[in-house]
């Protein structure tokens, strides 16, 4: 893989996580934010990733401090992004202000860069407007927390070439990602589609009393949630139904009955916010850590997972 010099174009909990990811194997990682203060915020962060990755075998020790050494920061642009053979952007999720960077993206980086997005719900059709090259503009979105979760997903816009599309794919699976790439542009992808789904059912069981966000959530963590890192919905249904065909001969009207019963709304009712903030303050696991505590608890549990299914 020929691309070794990147940009991170924003330092916040995404850009930060790219720019482990790619500290780790390319040579030079320069990160741009728009104060040195966020800079310096997004520096202490990676620096606490690497760390935490060493900590962890995941990574040895001395390679996370040399990783550190190859990133440099900027709060310009055209400095960032000058002789960048591939460009991550990971500014806020909004069609106004990711074209204003991609425009100045387009314009100070080399002719034959990757310009890729981090969105994790906008069209890369849309976002490529503001661009005089969009067949170099790809979607590459990643999950949180990136320097751990390997799923990314990887989509073209209309204008996309199908090479630059393949290039990204190559370039995550040298990242050591775990790449998916979408046939059809659809807000919000795969992940955070099937996310959108589950959020919206979960929320509707806890305004209606079925049970607390506590259960909820147990329910999820000990059921689906501890065997489906191993599965999918569609392996799942192969193995549930002792093949897939007669899972749905003996199983899917069983559906029918659930969705029937399920709520359809497209924008989340006031009242049913209300009561999803007042069942998830009243978690004991809100109440008794801080948000950083539970996201570190969070990592280290990633890490026991990732390692045991990477050993099957």
């Amino acid at each position: 893989m020929n691309i070794s010099r990147v940009a991170c174009i924003g330092a916040g909990l995404i850009g930060q996580g790219w720019a482990t990811v790619f500290s780790i194997r390319c040579s030079s990682v320069m990160l741009q934010d728009t104060s040195e203060s966020l800079l310096q915020e997004g520096l202490n962060r990676v620096r606490k990733h690497l760390s935490f990755l060493a900590a962890h075998d995941l990574l040895d020790r001395g390679e996370a401090d040399r990783a550190f050494e190859r990133i440099h920061t900027t709060t310009a642009i055209e400095e960032a992004v000058s002789d960048a053979a591939y460009v991550q952007e990971s500014v806020p999720d909004n069609y106004e202000i990711k074209k204003i960077v991609f425009a100045d993206m387009d314009r100070f980086a080399p002719a034959d860069a990757v310009l890729a997005s981090s969105a994790s719900g906008l069209l890369m059709t849309e976002i490529q407007k503001a661009v005089s090259r969009p067949e170099r503009c790809v979607l590459v979105h990643p999950m949180l927390p990136v320097h751990l979760l390997p799923c990314v997903e990887i989509a073209g816009g209309k204008k996309t070439s199908p090479e630059t599309v393949a290039l990204a794919k190559r370039f995550m699976e040298y990242l050591g990602k775990s790449p998916v790439v979408l046939n059809v542009e659809v807000p919000g992808y795969i992940v955070n589609r099937l996310q959108a789904a589950l959020l919206r059912e979960s929320l509707d069981l806890v305004e209606k009393g079925v049970a607390s966000a506590e259960d909820v959530d147990k329910a999820f963590r000990t059921g689906i949630g501890l065997r489906d890192p191993i599965l999918g919905p569609f392996l799942r249904i192969h193995l549930a139904g002792n093949g897939v065909e007669n899972f749905f001969r003996t199983l899917g009207d069983s559906y029918r009955v659930r969705w029937e019963s399920m709520v359809n709304w497209t924008a989340i009712p006031s009242s049913t916010a209300a009561s999803a903030c007042k069942a998830v303050r009243q978690m004991r696991v809100i109440r008794d850590k801080t948000i950083e505590e539970i996201a570190s608890w969070r990592d280290e549990m990633l890490v026991k997972i990732l390692k045991a299914v990477g050993e099957e």
